[in-house]
């Protein structure tokens, strides 16, 4: 037993020859190295003369590694327990059944039919158009626009009380010096104010009132009503009827023209065409006779309260008709939905009226009064 380390196998006998290298370090530093031999023995430092004890060589072969065997993972098992059970056996040839049957049934029939799932197949997850979090996002998304937009309003709000103020300074500055020019962009502004803030009190209505009328004075046509009656004539004359209707198109419609009259009711005879009043203010020419009809009033309700009463009014021109029984006979269309009664006598003297003991200014000054009393109770 003593000499079974001197019992080396066949193999290790081969392998002596090889040689096996070692090193150490010695404790003062220096790098002891060299061969093994078949003994044991010592090696002393040379320099500090240490000595160190050397094994042998290995005199047996190295160990074999046990080859592992290999495991199936523990789920997978029993998968295929579950799998090669007699009752899933039995299914699985159930269904292959069915599906055979199924088949047969399908090369006969157009439509094919849709396959079953597996027991083992699980159907494809239902995608759900509101989730908690695309609920939550879409809160986020409602509660930062609704932010935002309040921002913004409040902002716009800011710069239209701004501009209502110093554009209503302006618009009186520019009134007293005789601009009606600038006067009209100074209340158009102040107007286009008061539509933001949503103001339908006295003090917006004063304004608004003078936009209106700094408008149709700045807007008026660009000829009287005698000389368009006048053009109407000669270019119905010369060329014929739709020439003249162009022209005054493209002329005359949209702008404005004043009138202190009477407004006469006018029948048509159709139910649905909307009601219209002819101003008691025609133009004969010596051949040719011109009548002004407006058409559904917004202030409908004043004119039929004061009826047969003078009113002063605005409105734009809209469209020239033909009398189709009378030829010598036309009629200018106003547009009842954009005409306002007038309320300012200082505005309505820059027109160039001269009062006089048939005109006179104090009964005008009535009139206008009235007529702005049916506008406020009407706000």
């Amino acid at each position: 037993m003593a000499h079974w380390l001197k019992i080396p196998s066949k193999e290790k006998r081969r392998e002596e020859d090889i040689p096996e290298p070692y090193e150490i370090v010695c404790v003062c530093g220096v790098s002891l190295s060299g061969y093994r031999r078949k003994t044991p023995y010592r090696h002393t430092c040379d320099q500090c003369g240490e000595s160190y004890f050397i094994l042998p060589r290995n005199t047996y072969p190295p160990l074999k590694a046990r080859k592992k065997k290999k495991q199936i993972p523990t789920q997978q098992r029993i998968t295929e327990y579950v799998l090669n059970s007699p009752l899933v056996s039995r299914l699985r040839e159930k269904r292959q059944q069915k599906q055979a049957i199924r088949k047969g049934q399908a090369g006969e029939a157009t439509q094919p039919a849709p396959a079953e799932l597996s027991p083992f197949e699980l159907p494809p997850p239902r995608t759900r158009l509101m989730t908690p979090f695309r609920a939550i996002l879409a809160g986020i998304l409602l509660i930062l626009g609704f932010t935002g937009y309040g921002i913004w309003h409040s902002r716009q709000l800011e710069r239209a009380e701004v501009t209502l103020k110093t554009a209503t300074e302006a618009g009186r500055e520019l009134l007293e010096k005789g601009d009606l020019v600038g006067a009209n962009t100074a209340y158009q502004q102040a107007a286009q104010a008061l539509e933001t803030l949503g103001r339908h009190d006295r003090q917006a209505f004063e304004v608004q009132q003078k936009a209106r009328e700094l408008e149709a004075l700045n807007r008026q046509a660009v000829s009287p009503l005698f000389e368009i009656a006048d053009a109407a004539v000669a270019q119905i004359k010369e060329q014929d009827l739709k020439s003249w209707q162009t022209l005054f198109d493209v002329r005359y419609e949209g702008s404005w023209l004043i009138f202190e009259t009477t407004l006469i009711p006018v029948s048509t005879g159709d139910e649905k065409e909307q009601t219209r009043y002819r101003l008691n203010f025609p133009v004969i020419l010596d051949e040719y006779t011109l009548n002004l009809e407006l058409t559904d009033p917004t202030f409908r309700e004043y004119v039929e309260a004061h009826p047969g009463q003078p009113l002063i009014f605005a409105a734009q021109l809209s469209a020239f008709e033909q009398n189709e029984n009378s030829p010598e006979t036309g009629v200018i269309l106003l547009d009842g939905k954009t005409a306002f009664m007038w309320s300012h006598l200082d505005l309505y003297e820059q027109l160039g009226i001269q009062f006089d003991e048939y005109h006179d200014r104090d009964q005008v000054a009535s009139l206008l009064k009235q007529q702005t009393q049916f506008l406020e109770r009407s706000l």
